[in-house]
């Protein structure tokens, strides 16, 4: 179908809350609608939550500054999209306001962090979308044993080739 809004950006919006577990308003709306105005985050975000797809807390302490994490619903249903698949076993679960607000602190950081390398690869050119940005990859060691990062990402720098043209690495 041709001119057809499927729900494009409330998809992306949810894939993005259930991967990263949380953000804040304007940390979604630099991940995922930075050319528009923050209000069609904001309603967005509202509609999402009116669905029972998001929740949010919000935190006093930081200008009453809100976070957005995934209901169990959300999770549940976003789980089974193929740009989840890499995290799909770990996402099916989602969240309750008392693990947001305990866990704000560094989740939101690890959010920070993501979003720094996709607005620094749309000023380069480079290709790193928001959900390039996989946090807590289990690598198992062995003997029970894991190494669990705060996040891994596939980024795909511009560079020059030997004969001038433009390459990818």
């Amino acid at each position: 179908m041709v001119n057809v809004d499927a729900g494009g950006g409330d998809r992306l919006a949810l894939a993005v809350v259930v991967q990263y577990r949380m953000a804040t308003t304007e940390q979604m709306h630099l991940l995922t609608a930075p050319g528009v105005r923050i209000e069609q985050t904001r309603r967005r975000l509202a509609k999402l939550r009116a669905e029972g797809l998001v929740d949010r807390i919000t935190l006093p302490q930081a200008g009453r500054t809100r976070v957005w994490f995934p209901t169990e619903y959300g999770a549940r249903i976003a789980a089974s999209w193929p740009e989840l698949r890499n995290c799909a076993p770990r996402l099916r679960r989602g969240s309750d306001p008392t693990v947001v607000r305990l866990a704000a602190g560094h989740g939101l950081t690890v959010t920070e962090t993501a979003l720094a390398f996709v607005q620094d690869a749309r000023r380069r050119g480079d290709v790193c979308m928001p959900l390039d940005w996989i946090p807590e990859v289990h690598h198992p060691l062995g003997n029970g044993e894991a190494v669990i990062p705060d996040g891994l990402f596939y980024y795909e720098r511009r560079s020059q080739n030997r004969d001038g043209g433009d390459g990818w690495r």
